[in-house]
């Protein structure tokens, strides 16, 4: 039996919500339907619809709707369950993404996590995107090229 304690995490779920408000000239609204005098009730329908643009909007702030606790597999499953672009990533990074929470960080601990997101996303340099392309063809100037020679002509 180890000894070792596993990893618990509390997950926090928050509800954000908007006041959003729109505006639409009345005149516009008559526009929609000529054959009977205007209601501002059309309104409704339109920003249902979501044909009226914002007019404005202002952050109510967040109403946190529950929390509780997860083991390491299961807040992995959330994970990939929330975030199904990332699904792809390796545990050892969805765990450094879980484990990097603040929202402003040291310059220590982003330095630490900017160290392992670089060791999971290392993108190819062009020069070795070309040394690589050398070494995957035999000639990578006429690889999948046709010349004058390799063709045969209709007379």
């Amino acid at each position: 039996m180890s000894s070792e304690v596993k990893e618990q995490y509390v997950v926090v779920t928050a509800i954000s919500s908007h006041r959003m408000r729109y505006v639409v000239p009345m005149s516009e609204l008559q526009k929609m339907n000529t054959d009977y005098q205007v209601d501002t009730k059309w309104a409704l329908d339109a920003v249902t619809m979501q044909e009226v643009k914002e007019f404005s909007q202002e952050h109510l702030g967040e109403q946190i709707a529950d929390m509780f606790v997860m083991d390491e597999e299961d807040v992995l499953d959330l994970f990939d369950g929330d975030n199904d672009y990332a699904s792809s990533w390796s545990k050892e990074y969805k765990l450094a993404w879980i484990h990097h929470w603040e929202e402003n960080p040291s310059e220590e601990r982003s330095a630490e996590f900017e160290k392992i997101r670089q060791q999971n996303f290392r993108q190819e340099s062009y020069h070795d995107s070309i040394s690589r392309m050398y070494r995957e063809s035999d000639d990578i100037y006429t690889h999948g090229m046709n010349t004058a020679g390799d063709r045969e002509y209709e007379i």
